[in-house]
Parts: C-alpha cells; structure tokens; sequence
C-alpha cells in the first residue's frame, strides 16, 4: 500500500493571515473559504497526498516564505490521553498538579507546548413551565385567594409554550504537554480550576484568572510552544475569530504540535 504524506508548518508562530493567501491561491478559493477550512486542520497545509504531489506542494510553500515539514501520515504523533488539571503549584524548578488524587512535580523544561482553545457548546434547555405556573399559583394564593388556581383556570384550554430557544455557551480549555519518559496532557478547564495559586493576583474572573494563570506558566516554561489562540489570548487580542469550529479541531491542532515539536 502507497504512504500517503503531509506538509505541515514548522513554526508554532505561523502567521494565520498569510496561511489563508496561500491556501487560496494553492486551492483556487476564496480567501475566507481557504481560513475556514484551516481551522478545521490547524497547522495543517496538506494532508494524505501522494509523495510527488505532496512534495511540490512542500516546495511551493517553503519559496512562499513558510518553514515546513513533509512527513508520511504514519510519523504523526498523537498527544497522550488528557487527565484533568484541578491545581497547579508554582515552585522556583517547576510546578506542583493536581490531578485527581494525583500531586506531581513537572520541571519547567519538561512542559514542550502550552494550548489554549475555546469552542462554542449547545446546552440543554431547561423546562420552566412548572416553574412558571407555580410560582403563578403561588402569587395567587397570597394575593388573590379566591381566584382559581392557574392550572385549574387554564385545564379546559392549555396552551403549549414554544420549544425553548438552546443556549450556546463558550469552554475555554488549556492544555500542557510534557516529554520525558512518561509524556502527559494536562486540561485545564476555565471554569473548573483552582486559581488559589495566583494569590493576590486572582480575581472575581474566571476567565481573567485562567488568562493569567497561562501566562505565569508560560512565562516560567519559556521554551514551551503556544498556539495562535494562547498568543492571542496573553494578548488580550479579540478571540471571537479565533474560536475552534468543534473540539476535533482542536484535537487536530494537539496532534500537530505533538509532531513539529
């Protein structure tokens, strides 16, 4: 069976802007059709091409100005399975986390990328109509207690409510990938962390502690690589065109970075 390869940007500080004039250019595309369809592969200029095609392909982008890596599908690496990041404990080597029942020491030149993302979620509408009429029949009985209750007064021609609109959220999530012998992925979850470790520098934010959190680590971890979304959010950039279209994009974006680095 013939390998099939893939050409992917070497430099973790690519630039988004100039990716999607090549893009469009490579695929004879809209620009903005050609960013879109980046983002579902982050890192990513050309996947499961043949060795003669995928080698012109790497030849072009190197003269556009990119550093890239040909590699066969089969040398991507995966990141290890995620365990989540309840704490961390910053120490003058490295840091302490907590994961579960587990405390570990990571050295600060052990962490290779630093990852943030954020991906919008459809959450489940809640049903308050029992509610609703409760608290209606409440009011009716402390205020008007001869009048008949609202479910009674309304038996004999119910109304059907329309279906609640879903409600779309946005998870900011991060990650820490270590090497070393035993590699680990460490998912930090913005709304679930303990920030007790910023001490006088956490705030009322969730999202305001989660950014500086990074930061601190990053800073510290000064080897480590960053993804465009951590660069932008240390920033303080605008994010709203940053954000993933699914987690699998994201997924993607570990599986690069996991490879190049």
């Amino acid at each position: 069976m013939t390998d099939l390869y893939c050409v992917l940007h070497k430099d973790t500080s690519y630039s988004l802007e100039k990716t999607a004039d090549f893009l469009a250019v490579e695929r004879c595309i809209d620009r903005a059709d050609a960013a879109a369809a980046f983002k579902k592969t982050p890192g990513f200029l050309l996947e499961n091409a043949e060795l003669g095609k995928a080698s012109a392909f790497n030849f072009r982008a190197s003269a556009f100005g990119f550093e890239t890596l040909l590699l066969s599908q089969k040398e991507l690496k995966s990141p290890p399975p995620a365990s989540a990041l309840l704490k961390i404990e910053f120490k003058t080597d490295g840091f302490y986390y907590f994961s579960n029942a587990t405390k570990e020491h990571i050295p600060f030149e052990a962490v290779k990328a630093v990852t943030a993302c954020a991906f919008a979620v459809e959450m489940p509408p809640k049903d308050t109509s029992v509610t609703e009429a409760g608290l209606l029949d409440s009011l009716r009985a402390r205020y008007f207690p001869f009048a008949l209750p609202f479910g009674e007064k309304y038996s004999q021609a119910p109304v059907t409510p329309p279906p609640p609109s879903p409600v779309r959220e946005t998870v900011f999530l991060a990650d820490i990938l270590t090497g070393g012998p035993i590699p680990l992925r460490l998912t930090l979850n913005c709304d679930e962390h303990d920030y007790s470790s910023l001490g006088e520098k956490k705030t009322l934010s969730s999202f305001e502690n989660f950014r500086l959190l990074l930061g601190e680590l990053s800073s510290r971890a000064f080897g480590a690589a960053r993804n465009p979304f951590l660069q932008a959010l240390l920033g303080k950039k605008a994010l709203n065109q940053l954000k993933y279209p699914s987690t699998a994009s994201y997924e993607k974006e570990l599986v690069w970075i996991n490879t190049v680095r």
